[in-house]
C-alpha cells in the first residue's frame, strides 16, 4: 500500500510533466545561446543520423514502459488500488522521462566535444521535445495502456478514470 506522504495524484502527474517539459526547452534554449546558436558550422551527417537514431531509440524504450507494470491484487480493496496504479504509473512516467531525456543530454555533450555550436541542441529539440512530451503525458493512449497490465488479474485500478476526473 502506498504511504501517504508519496501518494501520487493525477494532478500531480500531469504537473510533473508539464515541469519536465518546461524545464528541458529552458535548459536546451540555455545550452544553444550558451554555444552561439547557429554561428559555427553546420554539422556532419553522420552526426545528425546519430542524434536522430537516439531519438528512435528512447522513444522505443519509452513505448516498452508500461509493458513493465505489475498487475494488481483483485482481492484489495478499489481506493488501495487505484492508488497503487497512481504510483505505478508516476514510477513509469519517471522511467519514460529519462528514456527521452538521454538523446538530448547526448546533444549536449555533443555541443561540448565537437566545434559545432549549438546546432546538435537545434537538431535534436524540436523532435526530442516531441517525443518527451508524447511519451510522460498522461493521454487516453498512455493511462489506456498501463490500466490495461494494471487491471490484468482482475482488479479494477479506475486509472483512466481518475485522469479524467482531474
Amino acid at each position: 500500500m502506498p504511504s501517504e506522504s508519496s501518494a501520487a495524484t493525477a494532478k500531480d502527474i500531469r504537473k510533473f510533466a508539464i515541469l519536465q517539459l518546461v524545464i528541458t526547452t529552458a535548459f536546451l534554449a540555455l545550452v544553444f545561446w550558451m554555444f552561439s546558436g547557429t554561428d559555427a558550422d553546420y554539422p556532419p551527417i553522420w552526426l545528425i543520423v546519430v542524434l536522430m537514431v537516439a531519438i528512435g531509440v528512447a522513444a522505443f524504450f519509452s513505448e516498452r514502459v508500461w509493458l513493465t507494470g505489475k498487475p494488481l491484487d483483485p482481492a484489495e480493496t478499489a481506493e488501495v488500488n487505484q492508488d497503487l496504479a497512481l504510483e505505478q504509473y508516476a514510477g513509469q512516467t519517471l522511467r519514460k522521462l529519462i528514456y527521452s531525456e538521454a538523446p538530448m543530454l547526448l546533444a549536449v555533450l555533443a555541443c561540448f566535444v565537437f566545434n559545432y555550436g549549438g546546432w546538435p541542441v537545434l537538431i535534436i529539440a524540436l523532435p526530442g521535445l516531441a517525443v518527451q512530451a508524447y511519451e510522460t503525458w498522461p493521454h487516453l493512449r498512455n493511462t489506456s495502456r498501463s490500466a490495461a497490465i494494471l487491471d490484468s488479474l482482475g482488479a479494477q485500478s479506475h486509472l483512466v478514470e481518475s485522469f479524467l476526473r482531474a
